[in-house]
């Protein structure tokens, strides 16, 4: 397949990213099916390997079957909240880095508080995103 087959976002993410970032691999947390399948889907046509999981139970669970270099992680599931995954993504995996995101700030507070606190969050996106942010964090993470 060359340029002139692809679609123009297609074309223009895999300027940015490049080979290196088809083997990279990228696991997306988020409760909201929307938000998981979408920032998935954007991933995949930027040329990396992402899945997605709904929840911090999965996540944890999923960190141990690929080689996942970054995680997209929503703060606020139902169940284990992101910064909770993150702990347990972290003892299992040291070397993963994990990005957390929230569009419900106010509930989010506490756990950024409690995250920034610990040194844990390197990175906060707030939702909505545009594709653009996720893959300038991508590239500086994944």
């Amino acid at each position: 397949m060359n340029d002139s087959t692809v679609g123009p976002l297609k074309r223009t993410a895999r300027k940015r990213v490049g080979k290196t970032a088809q083997k990279r691999y990228i696991l997306v947390v988020d409760d909201e099916e929307t938000v998981g399948v979408g920032m998935t889907e954007m991933l995949r046509e930027a040329g990396y390997v992402a899945d997605y999981v709904t929840n911090g139970d999965d996540a944890v669970r999923e960190i141990t079957r690929r080689p996942y270099s970054l995680v997209f992680m929503d703060i606020v599931m139902p169940g284990m909240d992101g910064l909770e995954a993150f702990r347990r993504i972290k003892e299992l995996k040291g070397n993963v880095n994990v990005v957390l995101f929230t569009g419900l700030f106010r509930e989010a507070d506490k756990v950024i508080f409690e995250g920034i606190k610990e040194g844990m969050i390197d990175e906060f996106i707030r939702k909505p995103f545009f594709f653009e942010e996720i893959l300038k964090t991508a590239e500086k993470y994944a």
